[in-house]
């Protein structure tokens, strides 16, 4: 491996199988333009390769790109903008020591386009507000129409009446339960990808492949698998909470709406797991230096302290945030090139760097190697290791009114969402 290719390097993913495709992905193909050039690209088919045209030949980056409801209206206008004012003009600018191949080059200029700006942040809320409104639309089309025709997934019975009446079926003769009927949303989709996965003999909470009908049934019935995993990121974009902001999930949490012998004879609250469509476990934190997680920050540090004999409160002490983003990129990089943080040595696998690095005790962090601009971008753009730093004189649960008051102190710094920003492929 080349030196600058030990030092350069795109965005990586911590947990590559629980990867969070984005709910707003339009199935449909669109063709977009370029912001900054006229070069197209088809949607969703060609994204990742726009994003790295934008990268590559312009050195922009746009952050959260999963997170924009409607992308094609959201480069549409920002390709207007663009044509009165330059690119420095709306996004956050950084210096790095390396151009977009990854040549060594001192002060090479990127551009961050994000919600830090005012009139990012606007233009954001405006579509997913549009993008809520036609889905709550769809979501009322769906509870009222009683022209809803369907095969049961289990039997011969054929609903005519409507999604609910159809869900309740489900459960009531076959206990498959789903979910509420108010927190579902494209349900013929829904219904659609489950007898798909039953037609080629899949089980639908597991995957498991079976080769005859009667040992799937059987086997969905053992293990208790008629039901969907709330772990699979297939199934969110058909949970209506999903698309909602944090302000507008209670606007429609207390909506009346008429659920009869379905509510009452499935106790859908007597299973917590689906009382609602939340994880239980959480969102993974994984460790600076192996592949263990933890769903509690406190856990994970307690884990490097024991396990490593690496205290990472001890060794970032007296350090200001964005030095600690510093350290944690730079281990997360080391780490994943399978170097040592001390002495660069590299090894072929991962247990016997750990084994080195606990040996030689080679666990001491070099001001001269961490302290880099390039070690502001996240290794990983799922790291939730960054989401818990933060100053030693800052409460973690009343820091709002802290950050409020520092907000005019920060502009020839990089702030915490630039820090954190998401650098898509």
């Amino acid at each position: 491996m080349s030196n600058c290719q030990k030092k350069f390097f795109g965005p990586l993913t911590l947990h590559q199988n629980n990867l969070k495709p984005t709910i707003f992905q339009n199935d449909e193909s669109v063709e977009c333009s370029c912001v900054l050039c006229e070069e197209k690209f088809t949607f969703p088919e060609r994204e990742k390769q726009f994003l790295t045209h934008l990268f590559m030949e312009h050195r922009l980056v746009i952050a959260d790109v999963n997170q924009i409801a409607d992308l094609k209206e959201y480069l549409r206008y920002w390709r207007l903008r663009f044509k009165d004012n330059s690119l420095p003009f709306y996004c956050t600018t950084m210096l790095l020591d390396n151009k977009p191949d990854g040549t060594k080059s001192k002060d090479e200029k990127y551009y961050l386009l994000s919600d830090v700006l005012p009139e990012d942040k606007e233009l954001r809320s405006n579509l997913q507000q549009t993008k809520l409104r036609k889905l709550l639309e769809r979501h009322q089309f769906e509870r009222e129409d009683k022209n809803f025709i369907r095969e049961c997934l289990f039997c011969r019975y054929t609903s005519n009446t409507t999604r609910v009446h159809y869900l309740s079926h489900l459960y009531e003769k076959h206990n498959f339960h789903i979910a509420k009927p108010d927190n579902l949303i494209f349900i013929d989709d829904l219904i659609n990808t489950l007898d798909s996965k039953l037609e080629k003999l899949q089980c639908i909470y597991c995957e498991g492949h079976f080769n005859d009908r009667s040992v799937l049934k059987e086997h969905m019935r053992k293990k208790g698998h008629k039901r969907i995993n709330a772990e699979n990121k297939e199934y969110d974009k058909y949970f209506l909470v999903n698309y909602i902001g944090d302000q507008d999930k209670k606007n429609i949490t207390n909506r009346n709406t008429n659920q009869n012998a379905y509510e009452r004879d499935s106790n859908v609250d007597s299973d917590p797991e689906w009382s609602e469509w939340t994880e239980d476990n959480g969102p993974l934190i994984t460790c600076l230096l192996c592949d263990h997680t933890e769903t509690e920050y406190e856990y994970i540090l307690t884990h490097m302290d024991t396990k490593h004999e690496f205290s990472f409160m001890d060794a970032t002490n007296g350090l200001d945030f964005y030095q600690k983003v510093k350290i944690v990129n730079f281990i997360r990089r080391q780490i994943h090139l399978k170097q040592c943080l001390a002495c660069d040595t590299k090894f072929d696998d991962s247990k016997n760097l750990e084994k080195h690095i606990k040996e030689k005790k080679h666990m001491t962090l070099s001001r001269d190697r961490w302290d880099q601009p390039e070690y502001y971008f996240p290794t990983y753009e799922d790291d939730l290791f960054l989401c818990f730093i933060q100053d030693d004189d800052e409460s973690w649960w009343s820091g709002d009114e802290r950050e409020t008051e520092n907000q005019n102190v920060m502009s020839d710094n990089i702030s915490k969402e630039m820090a954190l920003a998401v650098l898509d492929d």
